[in-house]
């Protein structure tokens, strides 16, 4: 057997990969169907949803596509799909007309620009990321003087107390009694307390462009953006 002729294999194979890969779509939504989100959508195949079902997709490359039955076609991102940079431009100016808004509430305060995308903000109420099978990480926008940190789950059921060191933005949480995603939790720095809605960002998410998508679609805005700072 040539050596032409067994780079033609290891060639024809790798495009086949690459062509397989490229297919691959991970469910962030699905509304009224047997999909779960964090799930792998093969889009080389028809997509059929009835009238009433639902399902967001998001590409490797980072575009939303929403989609709404009578449906029956291969999803394609790049027909009707929201690029990641036109997702986070959009929730931005969304969250300036909330500031601007008579009787706002500190939901919609101004973002802060993290250091790195797996921290969670606690300096104000919202929606975090935590990627999943990681210990959480809480941030704080003002770290020059020490303060007290409380955190409990939504139903005060447990309490953890710690102390948040002088000159230190970031707060690794290590205790057996630990925060996780799909779950709320208020935390109080200094005796300010917010409500943290936390979300799991799926391990099975293949590329940056992805995560910070899937982060933008459950209002991780700040850390969206700190993943596409740290790939630009």
């Amino acid at each position: 057997m040539s050596k032409r002729f067994l780079l033609s294999i290891a060639f024809g194979i790798g495009c086949a990969i690459t062509s397989a890969q490229a297919a691959q779509m991970i469910v962030a939504e699905a509304r009224g169907i047997g999909l779960k989100p964090g799930a792998m959508l093969d889009t080389s195949k028809p997509l059929v949803l009835k009238e009433g079902q639902h399902v967001t997709l998001i590409s490797t490359t980072g575009a939303t596509l929403k989609l709404d039955g009578p449906y029956n076609a291969a999803p394609d991102a790049d027909k009707g799909g929201t690029a990641i940079g036109a997702k986070l431009a959009a929730l931005t100016t969304q969250n300036n007309v909330r500031l601007g808004e008579v009787g706002t509430t500190r939901t919609g305060a101004a973002k802060d620009t993290l250091p790195s995308a797996w921290v969670m903000n606690v300096s104000h109420p919202g929606a975090v990321c935590l990627r999943e099978g990681s210990k959480p990480v809480l941030w704080r926008n003002s770290a020059k003087s020490p303060a007290p940190l409380v955190v409990m789950p939504a139903d005060r059921s447990w309490k953890l107390a710690l102390n948040w060191p002088a000159g230190s933005d970031s707060m690794p949480i290590t205790s057996e009694v630990a925060m996780h995603g799909d779950a709320t939790y208020f935390v109080s720095v200094a005796g300010t307390e917010q409500a943290i809605s936390v979300k799991t960002v799926p391990s099975a998410l293949e590329t940056d462009d992805m995560r910070a998508a899937w982060m933008a679609d459950r209002g991780c805005t700040e850390q969206a953006e700190a993943v596409l700072r740290a790939t630009r």
